[in-house]
């Protein structure tokens, strides 16, 4: 594993817990996406090429370099990424948030966001299930 941004991902950690104290758990992930949201769209921008999977690598990739994240994308077709966390941004949460909920916060953004309504992804390994990484399968529908 490498060494990720820590700081900077523990702050997110922070405000999960803090919103899932005050409001409960399903209006915490509902503020968590928000904030994913805002903060992804800004670092993607909007010049982008709409549901082209080298795009999506592209632009992810360099965006999780950015914070410190190990990523990999063992395979990119016209129809499928593979999208592999090798590092965990929020291991604080493991046990306080089911990981798919949490997962769900960013990565339905980011599908929609760079690849469109027509792609969607399913997670097939976790590392909180104590899988080597965390790997998210990207497919068009």
């Amino acid at each position: 594993m490498t060494n990720y941004n820590a700081a900077f991902f523990g702050l997110f950690e922070n405000v999960f817990k803090l919103l899932k104290e005050e409001y409960g758990e399903d209006r915490a992930l509902e503020h968590f996406s928000t904030l994913m949201e805002r903060g992804l769209s800004k670092s993607y921008g909007t010049n982008l090429k709409k549901g082209d999977p080298a795009e999506f690598e592209r632009l992810v990739a360099e965006r999780d370099k950015l914070v410190g994240l190990h990523v990999e994308f063992p395979r990119v077709t016209d129809n499928e990424l593979v999208y592999q966390f090798h590092d965990d941004p929020f291991p604080n949460l493991k046990g306080y948030v089911d990981h798919h909920k949490l997962d769900r916060c960013y990565m339905n953004f980011k599908v929609q966001y760079i690849l469109g309504p027509e792609w969607d992804y399913k997670t097939t390994k976790h590392l909180w299930n104590g899988d080597a990484y965390t790997e998210h399968v990207i497919y068009k529908k």
